[in-house]
C-alpha cells in the first residue's frame, strides 16, 4: 500500500480532501460531540519504508504533570491503552504526541480500521489530558521504591 493509498483511505473514511506538501499532510479531527479536537500529521517516511502517523494530543497540565507522565509511561508499557502507538513529549513544542510507524504491508490488510483506531486513540488521550486532575499527593510510604544497581 503506497502513501497515496493511505491518504485515499483517510479521505474516504473521514470525508477529507488532503493536500500533500513534501511527502506530508495534516488535518484536524473532532470527536463526535465536537468537544475534543486533534491535529493529525501523516508523513511518508521513505527512508524507513514506513508511514508516520502522529497527533498533537495536548499540553502538559500546570499541576500534576508527574502523575500524568507516569500514567502515560504505564500506558506505553506493552502499549496498554495506546492501540499500539507510543505516547511522547515533543522536544520542540513541549506538547504531548501520539505516534506510530506503519509499514505499507501492515496497512494493506486493514488500513481503514488501523487509521480510525489511531485517530480514536488520539482523541481519547487528548480528552484525558485536557480533563486530567491530579490526585492528592502520594506520601513517601506509598511511593514506589527506587532501585539500586548491583555490580556483578
Amino acid at each position: 500500500m503506497s502513501f497515496e493509498d493511505v491518504l485515499a483511505v483517510l479521505e474516504r473514511a473521514f470525508k477529507l480532501e488532503l493536500k500533500v506538501v513534501e511527502g506530508a499532510t495534516a488535518f484536524e479531527v473532532a470527536s463526535e460531540d465536537g468537544e475534543t479536537r486533534v491535529k493529525v500529521f501523516i508523513q511518508n517516511a521513505d527512508e524507513r519504508r514506513k508511514v508516520l502517523l502522529s497527533a498533537d494530543i495536548g499540553e502538559p497540565p500546570p499541576e500534576g504533570g508527574e502523575q500524568l507522565l507516569r500514567t502515560m509511561m504505564e500506558a506505553n508499557h506493552l502499549f496498554t491503552g495506546t492501540a499500539g502507538s507510543t505516547l511522547a513529549l515533543d522536544a520542540k513544542t513541549g506538547r504531548f504526541r501520539l505516534q506510530r510507524y506503519e509499514s505499507p504491508e501492515d496497512l494493506a490488510n486493514n488500513a481503514e480500521a488501523k487509521l480510525v483506531s489511531f485517530i480514536e486513540t488520539a482523541l481519547l488521550w487528548s480528552r484525558s489530558i485536557a480533563d486530567f486532575k491530579p490526585s492528592a499527593d502520594v506520601s513517601e510510604s506509598e511511593a514506589p521504591a527506587g532501585f539500586g544497581m548491583i555490580q556483578v
